[in-house]
Formats: C-alpha cells, sequence, structure tokens
C-alpha cells in the first residue's frame, strides 16, 4: 500500500506539472498574449477567426491561375509546383500587396526605366541582281538573216568593239550601195556623204566599218554586228541562219563591275531603314572574316550603303526592296548569290525604354507593372503605357511611365494573374469590381475527370478557333508561316542552310509577336504554341543534318497547324500529310500551294502526301 500510494502522488504531479506547462506554451492565443515571433511577412496576415496562417495559405500555378489548392502540390493542367497565391489585402483596383515569399518563389523581378537612345539590328535576307543601269540589248535595226553567231554560249565575256555575229539584209546591200556613190560625188555633195554616213552609224556599225567599206569601194554580202560594250552575255536569242526581224532583241551584255545588293525589309521594319544607312553583309557559305577580295586576298567585312528603298510593298510577302550598289572589280562576285545583311538603325534621339518582358500587349495601350520601393510592404502598381516602336530586347515607352521606376521584366505574367484573380484591372480584366473572376478550381474534382479533360482539350478535333484574334497579331502570325513556307520549301530541295535561314527568320518573327503577344481568350493556347515553335525552331537552326532538321520540323508543323486552327492566318493554308514518311508513322506540314511537294521524302516519293485540311478563304 504504501508503495502505491508514493507512485500514486508522482503520477499526481507529473499530471499538474504538464497542466502547468500547457498553460505556459499555449497562453499566446488569448485575447491577452503578445506574440513576439510573428514573422512579417506571412502569406496572409489577417485575422481569421482563430484559424493559423498554414490553414488559410492558398496555392496556385504561375501558368494557370485558375488552379487554387489549400496546400501545396502540383498543377493539375501542367504538372507544375504550386506557389503561395499573392496576399488578398486590397488597396485599390491598380495596387496589390505580395508577400517576400510569393514574390521569391514566382521569381518576380524588377528593373530600372531607362533613357537612351534606341536602336535596332535587323537582319534581312536578299541576293545580289545585275545592277539594271549597265544592261544593254543589242538588237536588230533591220530586217535580215544572221549567217554566223561569234558568240556562241550564254555567259560568254565580250568587250566592246569585238564581233558578236554575221548578218545578211537587202536593206543593208542598198545602204552600202548608197554609201559608196554618195562616196564618190564627196567632192560635189558633202551633205549626202555624211548623211549616207550617218545611217551607219545610227544601225551601230563603227567609224572604222564605215571607213573600210568605203576603203574597199564594193557592196560587202555581210556585215559584223559589234558589241557596244563591255560585260558579260546574259542571253542570246539567235542562232546560225536565223531570220530577225526590225527590233529583235538579239543578245543581252550586263556590265557585271557592279552589282545591287537587294534585301527584304518587313513592312514594320521600313520605318528603321534610311538611304545612307550602313550595311554589314556576308553571302552563304562563308562567315564574316573568310571571303576574299577583288585582288584575291583575303578581306573583311562586306559593306554597303543603302541607295534606293522600293516604294511599293510586295502583296504576298509583305516585304520591300532595300537596295545598296557594290564594287565587283575582280568579278568573284555572282548574280542571284544568295545573302544576309544586318542594318543598325537608331533613333534621332534618347527615349524611355523597358525590357520587351516587362509589356503585356494588349494592343496600342499595354500594360506594364511596377514595384513601389517606397511602400512599407511590397507593393506592385499596374500602369498603361503607350508603346513606341521595338527597339532589339526593349520596347520605347510613349506614355505612362517615368525614368528610373521599376519595373517588373520577368513574372509580369503571373502577377497579372493575381491581379485577374483578384478581380482588379489587368490584362484580362478591364473592368475592375464587375466579379468578372475565372472560376477556380479549388480541388474538388478528381483526377481522373482532370485527365479526361486535358485529353480532350489536346485532340485537334475539339478545340475550336478563338473568335476574339486582333487583326494585327494574325498578320504578324501569318509573316512567321510565310517564313515557314519558304524553309520547307528549302527542305523540299534538301537545302539545309536555306531552310536554317528561314526558320531563323521565323523565329524572329515569333519573337516580334512574342509570348504574350495575344490578348483575349486564346492567350494561354498561343503562350503553350509560342514556347512549343519556338524551340521546334531552334532545333532546325542549330542542326547538324537534314535529317534533324526535318525531325524538329515534324513536331513544328503539328504544332502550327494546331496554331494556325485556332488563330487563323491571313490568305489559304494546306494541311498536307504523307503517311510514308518516318518509316510510315507519317508526317503533316502547311503549305500555301494545294500541290503536294513532301519535305519528308523529296528524293524518292516528292509526290507522296494528300490534302487534309484548308484554312482560310
Amino acid at each position: 500500500m504504501n508503495i502505491d500510494k508514493k507512485q500514486m502522488a508522482i503520477a499526481i504531479g507529473i499530471l499538474i506539472a504538464g497542466i502547468l506547462l500547457g498553460g505556459l506554451l499555449f497562453s499566446g492565443s488569448g485575447s491577452g498574449s503578445h506574440d513576439t515571433h510573428e514573422p512579417s511577412d506571412s502569406v496572409h496576415n489577417h485575422d481569421h477567426s482563430g484559424e493559423s496562417a498554414s490553414e488559410n495559405e492558398v496555392w496556385t500555378c504561375s501558368m494557370h491561375p485558375s488552379v487554387r489548392q489549400d496546400g501545396p502540390g502540383s498543377c493539375p493542367i501542367c504538372g507544375m509546383d504550386l506557389i503561395p497565391a499573392a496576399s488578398e489585402e486590397r488597396e485599390d483596383d491598380y495596387t496589390m500587396v505580395m508577400t517576400e515569399s510569393a514574390i521569391q518563389l514566382a521569381n518576380v523581378q524588377t528593373t530600372p526605366v531607362i533613357r537612351d537612345v534606341p536602336f535596332r539590328e535587323l537582319h534581312l535576307p536578299g541576293r545580289l541582281r545585275v545592277d539594271e543601269r549597265r544592261i544593254t540589248r543589242v538588237t536588230a535595226y533591220f530586217p535580215g538573216r544572221i549567217i554566223t553567231t561569234k558568240v556562241n554560249f550564254t555567259g560568254a565575256p565580250i568587250r566592246k568593239g569585238e564581233p558578236m555575229a554575221t548578218i545578211y539584209s537587202p536593206e543593208l546591200l542598198t545602204a552600202q550601195r548608197e554609201l559608196l556613190e554618195s562616196a564618190r560625188q564627196k567632192e560635189r555633195n558633202p551633205r549626202l556623204y555624211e548623211s549616207a554616213r550617218t545611217k551607219f552609224e545610227l544601225w551601230g556599225f563603227s567609224d572604222r566599218q564605215i571607213d573600210d567599206l568605203v576603203e574597199q569601194g564594193e557592196v560587202q554580202r555581210e556585215l559584223e554586228i559589234l558589241a557596244p560594250v563591255d560585260g558579260v552575255v546574259l542571253q542570246r536569242n539567235v542562232t546560225d541562219q536565223q531570220y530577225v526581224s526590225e527590233g529583235t532583241v538579239m543578245f543581252e551584255v550586263a556590265d557585271l563591275s557592279r552589282l545591287w545588293l537587294v534585301l527584304e525589309a518587313y513592312e514594320e521594319d521600313l520605318n528603321w531603314v534610311s538611304v545612307g544607312d550602313s550595311i554589314h553583309f556576308k553571302l552563304r557559305g562563308e562567315t564574316f572574316s573568310n571571303h576574299k577580295s577583288g585582288n584575291g586576298s583575303m578581306a573583311g567585312d562586306r559593306h554597303a550603303v543603302v541607295h534606293f528603298i522600293d516604294p511599293v510593298v510586295h502583296p504576298q510577302r509583305r516585304t520591300a526592296g532595300i537596295r545598296a550598289d557594290i564594287d565587283n572589280a575582280g568579278g568573284l562576285l555572282k548574280p542571284d548569290m544568295l545573302a544576309t545583311g544586318t542594318l543598325r538603325a537608331q533613333m534621332s534621339g534618347p527615349k524611355l525604354m523597358v525590357p520587351v518582358t516587362s509589356v503585356l500587349w494588349t494592343g496600342p495601350r499595354s500594360l506594364v507593372y511596377v514595384r513601389d520601393f517606397d511602400a512599407d510592404v511590397p507593393t506592385f502598381r499596374v500602369r498603361e503605357v503607350t508603346l513606341g516602336p521595338r527597339a532589339g530586347d526593349f520596347y520605347v515607352i510613349e506614355d505612362g511611365l517615368e525614368e528610373g521606376e521599376e519595373v517588373v521584366f520577368n513574372g509580369a505574367f503571373r502577377i497579372d494573374s493575381e491581379f485577374q484573380l483578384a478581380d482588379r484591372f489587368s490584362m484580362m480584366n478591364r473592368e475592375p469590381g464587375t466579379g468578372a473572376v475565372p472560376v477556380h478550381d479549388h480541388g474538388e474534382r478528381d483526377d481522373h475527370d482532370r485527365h479526361e479533360d486535358s485529353s480532350a482539350h489536346e485532340m485537334d478535333g475539339h478545340e475550336d478557333p478563338f473568335d476574339d484574334v486582333p487583326g494585327e497579331f494574325r498578320s504578324q502570325f501569318t509573316t512567321a508561316i510565310d517564313a515557314y513556307s519558304r524553309g520547307k520549301d528549302a527542305l523540299v530541295d534538301s537545302d539545309l542552310d536555306g531552310a536554317q535561314e528561314e526558320f531563323a527568320e521565323f523565329r524572329s518573327r515569333l519573337e516580334s509577336i512574342g509570348e504574350h503577344g495575344l490578348p483575349g481568350s486564346g492567350h494561354e493556347s498561343w503562350m503553350m504554341s509560342f514556347t512549343e515553335l519556338h524551340e521546334q525552331a531552334g532545333r532546325i537552326v542549330n542542326a547538324g543534318e537534314l535529317e534533324e532538321a526535318r525531325n524538329a520540323f515534324r513536331a513544328l508543323s503539328d504544332e502550327l497547324i494546331r496554331a494556325v486552327k485556332l488563330f487563323g492566318a491571313d490568305g489559304v493554308v494546306y494541311h498536307q500529310y504523307c503517311p510514308m514518311a518516318f518509316d510510315d508513322e507519317g508526317g503533316h506540314w502547311l503549305s500555301r500551294e494545294s500541290g503536294i511537294r513532301n519535305p519528308y521524302l523529296p528524293e524518292t516519293m516528292l509526290m507522296c502526301g494528300e490534302i487534309r485540311n484548308r484554312f482560310g478563304e
């Protein structure tokens, strides 16, 4: 009994100590407690009727902000890790407070608005062409028959005064008789002699030929047609014993000592180009330092100066020609050589500029998020700005910002999503306070339902075109499709260099649109398409061989077909398919023409394929 009483006393003592210790530990939850260890940057620093912050914390996906869950996990749409949502503290419809943890997890980064002289590097495709001012056409001044041709192949070099052909003509015989007769009466009637001689001069005969006729004193059955200039025979339109009528172009001779460099600039780039601008260019297959000068020695980079800009834009390509004169005294350069030019243009004075990634494009007036570092807590304000032209990786800001303000250049879309979900002014919500907030998925639906919805969304036949795609976006998207089409043609020709050049242009056109370049209901779909198209185009540009490029082209085409269906394009585009490509797995592609020209099997099955769909008018 003594032992039992002693053990009972110990147990009672332990119980009392536990009660006292518990009171000390949890006294902070009472009305009169003071917790000095509460973190100042908690995700929700509000009174939630006794619930802890972690219990009320909302987690979302940075790419799909409509996903809202009560705890961490993976996004049911894209599989990305969820991050804490921003604070719900509300100052006004254009401001939002975020926690430091949410800012770090969303990798929000800012940079100052700068004032600098905007410049832009334009990479323009083109080719060398014959200077039209240096082309001479040798025509027949009278009807006759070509007896022999001295120039018997196209491309032959010719010097001024060298014979090109001999000709017989009744008119020429008559003119010779008149000349000889007037020469015999020259002393009595010099004007008659000069008139007869002038006729031969107008027909293209040289003074030496005329003097020889007078000296010989006999009518020649045939006379030589001489080259009027130095150059190269570009066209030979006559053969031996061929009859020609007056005005027939017998030969076309071009002086190739100077050529034209003609580059193509898209219409949206023309404002950056002026007569007198310097162009740095290279030809296909050469680097910027491995070509030779006219005397055969290694030369520096090629340069030219813009002399002319076409006044008319090509209706299909939407480009205008930029022309420069280049010297070709050594004859190493050939007409129709492909070239790539780089033109660095700049504006006349300094402008306000922000990174391209800072701007959420919604049309002429777009959105930028500005961080207020003067606020006690991390605060972001939405600002509507007027955009100027794009200058490389920057946009010129005409109105809406001041120099030195800190704008978000990484994570802007994440912040915009939070503004939208909080029913504040944002890219998708131009009327805050109306309650027009997307329905949030808090996890009530099971994984099976989500999987079925995702699979249905990925099926091409279950996706409907968006009806709010702006015309400006569709026009820009069409320029990218045109570059794709030219790249497809290069693959048909098994021309890897040509394909890589066009798909580099394709990527440039995509970048001009931007990942966030489509407002409205199709914004997220465009973001996904943009990422895939840009990545696959990069694989083509960096491919080491044709098969590697064609594999990337296959993946790019699959996504581009889906994008054209969703966003549309100007003109007609054909969806074509060959079941024999890739060892009978099949391959899809887009074409501007209805005729089949297979980019996957051009050497063996050029005509293999069928039209699966037709987009456009």
